[in-house]
């Protein structure tokens, strides 16, 4: 029965996954949509123009309502807005330090507040939709888009109206709605006999990279495209990840290098690495998936991060404490020595070594022992103060 449930029908009936999916998103800092990937917004909750993670919290806190109580716009307008009044949070205007870069106030309008609304809660409901998907893809293996197709739709949305691709086709990663601010499309599954009983054209587009403007004149990141009708179809600049499928993190780069490796260390402890480490080890790690690990000391907007891939995880450790170890490794090192494109971290701590291996910017090993020198590989030599 939950199969069947669409997302007009979700937003009424608020299904257990997409509560469960909200309640699981931490907290990820940024000032423009632009300071965030646009994967973050899967599992950490992003409020573009607002920095503080106290005001995190009460937006936060008031939107959770409205995923169990099947709250409107106007809702949670109405409950939102007094709170930050009181807190002191609208009407200061934002301004910048140029000494330290922080950011004071910020004036939330109702407007402002319905996109953090309708941005959250539709890539909430979608992430439970896809997951019923997926349970049910063996029986209905094949998607279709769906657009509302009124006065509203975008036309390039409207442009995928009907477009139909296997379920486990690579296009899901990054085209499921929705894809932008507004997109109120959503998926429809069917089985083989539907889709050849109705003519369906089951597509298989090639999938390219592109540059896309995202939010500085002049500035482009790396997204995927494809060609559909003749036309370039991309996700809109801050979208075009699968919000039921990928956790990522913060551009971490952006930020000063003490705050980045604080929120390394809430992540590494956290329960969304827990979950990834438990998927990975029972065999369940995406390609895509990343975690950060550590932060290299550095100026802001250069690349510091170190990170591990999900799929790397069973054989560095099952055991989430390693991970904490390892940044602690990386970031306050006792020796640090590079060899064959591989740089090694090494840590003493209670008479135990660490040691971490770091390979373009992805932890490639870790180890811990007694003896520091059979840790490492041949030719690998660190001063002899061990």
């Amino acid at each position: 029965m939950t199969s069947k449930v669409d997302l007009a029908y979700a937003m009424q009936l608020a299904p257990a996954d997409a509560v469960e999916y909200f309640e699981s998103k931490g907290y990820a800092i940024g000032f423009n949509w632009y300071d965030v990937q646009a994967q973050a917004n899967a599992k950490a909750f992003t409020v573009a123009g607002v920095l503080k993670l106290d005001i995190l919290a009460d937006i936060q806190n008031g939107l959770k309502p409205a995923l169990n109580d099947g709250d409107t716009e106007r809702d949670i307008e109405r409950k939102l807005l007094p709170l930050l009044e009181q807190k002191g949070w609208i009407g200061k205007g934002l301004v910048a330090d140029p000494e330290t870069g922080e950011l004071w106030g910020k004036r939330l309008t109702p407007r402002r507040i319905g996109t953090i609304f309708s941005t959250n809660i539709q890539s909430s409901y979608a992430a439970g939709r896809w997951k019923q998907q997926v349970a049910n893809k063996t029986e209905r293996p094949y998607w279709q888009r769906v657009a509302v197709m009124d006065l509203h739709t975008r036309p390039r949305h409207a442009l995928l109206n009907g477009f139909t691709a296997a379920a486990d086709s690579p296009v899901w990663d990054y085209f499921y709605p929705p894809d932008g601010y507004g997109c109120r499309c959503r998926i429809r599954a069917f089985t083989r006999a539907q889709v050849e009983a109705r003519g369906f054209a089951v597509h298989e587009p090639e999938l390219y990279d592109i540059g896309q403007e995202y939010g500085i004149p002049g500035k482009t990141r790396t997204v995927k495209a494809m060609k559909i009708g003749g036309e370039v179809y991309t996700a809109d600049p801050g979208f075009g990840f699968n919000p039921g499928k990928v956790a990522f993190t913060p551009t971490l780069d952006k930020y000063a290098t003490q705050a980045a490796r604080q929120y390394i260390t809430g992540s590494l402890t956290g329960p969304d690495f827990a979950r990834g480490l438990a998927s990975a080890l029972a065999g369940n790690a995406s390609p895509q998936q990343t975690y950060p690990v550590a932060m290299l000391p550095g100026e802001p907007d250069t690349l510091r991060t170190i990170s591990v891939a999900q799929t790397a995880m069973p054989e560095l450790s099952a055991d989430a404490a390693d991970f904490v170890a390892a940044q602690q490794t990386i970031e306050n090192p006792t020796h640090t020595v590079t060899h064959d494109g591989m740089t090694w971290y090494t840590r003493q701590s209670d008479n135990v070594w660490q040691v971490a291996g770091v390979r373009d910017r992805l932890l490639s090993v870790l180890k811990q022992g007694d003896n520091l020198d059979s840790l490492l590989p041949e030719g690998v030599n660190v001063p002899d103060n061990h």
